[in-house]
């Protein structure tokens, strides 16, 4: 099952965003989303965006071949 989210960029939002750019190597969009998904408990995301896969503490889904073929090589790759 999927959750829709909605995104509401206050102070607060901007400035956990801010924080996290230090630890995070994700883009300003990422850290919005990123920060939305860790405020509702969400853990489980299907993305095509590679930048999620450094994330610790989420699980990624995706469909995209430069991160199976990586997480394939650092025998990460999870299969379902």
């Amino acid at each position: 099952m999927s959750q829709l989210l909605d995104i509401q960029i206050d102070e607060l939002v901007t400035n956990a965003a801010l924080s996290r750019l230090s630890s995070q190597p994700l883009d300003g969009y990422d850290l919005f989303i990123l920060e939305t998904i860790s405020r509702a408990g969400v853990v489980k995301i299907i993305t095509d965006d590679g930048d999620f896969v450094t994330v610790p503490g989420i699980q990624v889904f995706t469909a995209n071949k430069n991160v199976i073929d990586t997480a394939r090589n650092q025998r990460k790759l999870l299969q379902r």
